[in-house]
């Protein structure tokens, strides 16, 4: 199972999720979130369900198309006494009583996988209620993380659509949505990256593997400066993930 996050824990192993939970804190500044609705889009075996729940009091929904990744998210709910709801469900085809009902969605690497990505997130715009405000978070393929992925596994690459800031923000706007804030989001992170469906144990595979955990520990080390000195500056070219915060109005 997912270990759960815990923006507490010190140490480099929790850089990541301190980092993420640090904009979180700044997305809901101002924003009164006990007792708000909100629904996770492709959360199987996701660990920021607890999170949301515990961090900020959201009453938490999960939605997936996988049984089994939804059984997982369940155990999780189960596992960190969260009490929430886990639907299994084509986010194009959800059931009638999750549309309108939402605050707050978000999504972790979901709408970059749909080759019209504004008319995923119009579909996915269809859970708010009016005046509230979808999170989107993507990986950066258009950056260094992308040329990795690229050449170390590229049928992973291709089931995704590249975006650049620029361009998340532009899907939002032609779904409807206002663009509250976009950006690149950390300074690096190769750990975004990954060698799922590679023959492991290879020769080729280690080789890659190699390449791999060298890139992480490039990251790790900054990382490590960072806690000292403060963050280094996103870019286009070297940060792992791009955020989107926007807004359903009426």
């Amino acid at each position: 199972m997912p270990r759960p996050v815990n923006p507490t824990r010190p140490g480099l192993r929790n850089y990541l999720r301190r980092q993420f939970h640090a904009y979180f804190q700044n997305a809901f500044s101002g924003i009164t979130t006990q007792g708000l609705q909100l629904l996770e889009v492709g959360c199987a075996a996701s660990v920021w369900l607890p999170y949301f729940a515990k961090t900020y009091g959201f009453q938490v929904t999960g939605l997936d198309y996988s049984e089994i990744g939804c059984e997982l998210e369940r155990h999780i709910l189960v596992d960190e006494n969260v009490q929430g709801e886990v639907v299994c469900a084509d986010l194009f085809s959800p059931p009638g009583t999750m549309l309108g009902a939402f605050d707050v969605i978000v999504s972790f690497g979901l709408i970059e996988h749909f080759e019209d990505t504004p008319a995923c997130i119009e579909a996915l715009s269809k859970y708010l209620k009016t005046g509230g405000i979808m999170i989107t978070n993507i990986p950066n393929l258009a950056g260094t993380a992308g040329t990795v992925q690229k050449l170390l596994n590229r049928p992973i690459f291709d089931i995704h659509v590249v975006l650049d800031a620029r361009g998340l923000r532009l899907a939002h706007e032609k779904a409807g949505l206002e663009v509250l804030q976009h950006g690149y989001f950390l300074s690096t992170a190769y750990g975004v990256c990954n060698l799922e469906g590679l023959k492991e144990r290879s020769l080729g595979w280690m080789f890659k593997k190699l390449i791999l955990s060298s890139l992480v520990g490039l990251s790790v080390l900054v990382w490590s400066i960072e806690s000292k000195i403060g963050p280094f500056k996103v870019s286009k070219l070297f940060s792992p993930y791009i955020n989107c915060i926007a807004r359903k109005n009426p």
